[in-house]
């Protein structure tokens, strides 16, 4: 009975608390679905400023001041140098002959380059040399004994500062003899002595089993006889004469821009490394046999100026990169985009003069290359270093009331500028 006099009943009031929630639920609904509607729903106007086409911007580029290359491409191979090996396993000199055939020290392991007068390999203790020469080592070569290849024994002995005295060139002399001795003290060995019985005085021999005549070098140790302590199996020593050279193989329809002495990069595909040469010879019968692109090639022989990079191995696939052309010197030169032809059949660029304008200039057409035009403007003084001329389709973003309408560039009667048309 109290609660009926102080107040409503306590279901009354929980009902209105619901009821007032309620509304301020709606309320919020009702101002955030507002606001959704006024973000998402766009005037006509609006939608089509948004979603307009933006205009398109005059593209232009500098007239250089530069010399106009052209660049050949043409394929190329990575040869193996010829390799020759040495006639006897080495070891057994000095009176060791009853020694075996063990390895016992490496001085150029392969891989390494040597030169006339190294040591590459010992055996039983005794050294295997190389010397220069084209005839191959085939004998022992003592006192009393003549021919060729004593005359290149002593050429090299010379080269390396070891003179042969008074011998003839071609006879194993006393002064031979005398020359070997210092060569093998110098390399920390003695000279095998001439065996008795040898025809002429007494002396030292150079024996077949420690020489290998080497036509040319640089020259590359490709493979040993042996490790260290093993028996020598085979050839005692196998050299690469010279480093890969690379060969070219030019499209016939380029014949007539390459040359020899013109600078090529060769690059493969996949790998930043180059390697650099020039053209060393270009034959012009074309060829079909071992064709690298299945058609006819004339014959480039690249002569390298450094060492082929690590990565490029015989028998690779290379590109090369001549630079077949150039102007004499350095020229005006213009993108191939800002040339165009007028319909007198001349040649013309547009020089932009203003914000708005560009003048038309003829241009005679001196050579071109790697996407450039040598040209020489008319009158001379017409064009010069940092000009911009429109490249491209020639076409300006108008500034009349910002609207973004597009104009093309037209010519105005017979002055050469150019401008915008009217609002019209």
């Amino acid at each position: 009975m109290g609660a009926d006099v102080l107040g409503d009943k306590p279901g009354h009031g929980r009902r209105r608390r619901i009821v007032l929630l309620a509304v301020i639920g709606l309320a919020v609904l009702a101002a955030a679905g507002g606001l959704l509607v006024s973000t998402t729903i766009k005037s006509p106007a609006q939608q089509a400023a948004e979603t307009q086409a933006p205009g398109l911007t005059r593209l232009t580029a500098p007239v250089q001041d530069t010399v106009i290359r052209n660049t050949v491409q043409a394929d190329g191979l990575i040869t193996k140098p010829p390799q020759i090996s040495s006639l006897s396993s080495g070891g057994g000199g000095g009176g060791a002959g009853n020694a075996q055939q063990v390895v016992t020290k490496i001085f150029h392991p392969p891989g390494s380059f040597v030169a006339p007068g190294n040591v590459i390999i010992e055996v039983a203790g005794r050294p295997f040399i190389v010397l220069q020469g084209t005839v191959p080592a085939y004998r022992d070569m003592a006192p009393g004994e003549s021919g060729s290849d004593i005359a290149q024994l002593q050429a090299g002995l010379a080269a390396l500062g070891f003179f042969t005295g008074g011998d003839a060139s071609g006879v194993y002399g006393p002064g031979t003899s005398a020359a070997v001795a210092a060569f093998y003290q110098s390399l920390g060995y003695s000279a095998p002595p001439a065996p008795a019985g040898r025809k002429g005085h007494r002396g030292v021999e150079f024996p077949l089993s420690e020489i290998m005549f080497v036509p040319r070098f640089p020259a590359q140790v490709v493979k040993l006889g042996g490790g260290v302590g093993s028996i020598v199996n085979g050839s005692l020593v196998t050299l690469s004469l010279g480093s890969p050279s690379v060969k070219g193989q030019l499209n016939p329809a380029f014949g007539a821009l390459v040359h020899p002495g013109m600078r090529v990069t060769i690059g493969t595909q996949g790998s930043p490394a180059t390697a650099h040469g020039t053209i060393a010879s270009v034959s012009t019968k074309a060829q079909t046999a071992k064709s690298i692109s299945g058609g006819l090639y004339y014959p480039v022989h690249i002569r390298l100026r450094h060492p082929l990079p690590p990565s490029m191995g015989p028998g690779q696939d290379v590109i090369l990169s001549i630079q077949a052309a150039q102007s004499s010197g350095p020229m005006l030169a213009v993108p191939e985009a800002a040339l165009f032809g007028g319909q007198d059949g001349r040649d013309y660029v547009s020089k932009v003069t203003g914000p708005d304008t560009a003048a038309r200039v003829p241009v005679i057409v001196v050579t071109e290359g790697d996407g450039l035009v040598g040209i020489r403007p008319v009158p001379a003084a017409a064009l010069k270093p940092g000009d911009q001329v429109v490249t491209g389709e020639n076409y300006l973003t108008s500034p009349l009331g910002r609207t973004g309408r597009k104009a093309k560039l037209v010519p105005v009667g017979g002055s050469g500028s150019v401008q915008l048309p009217g609002p019209g």
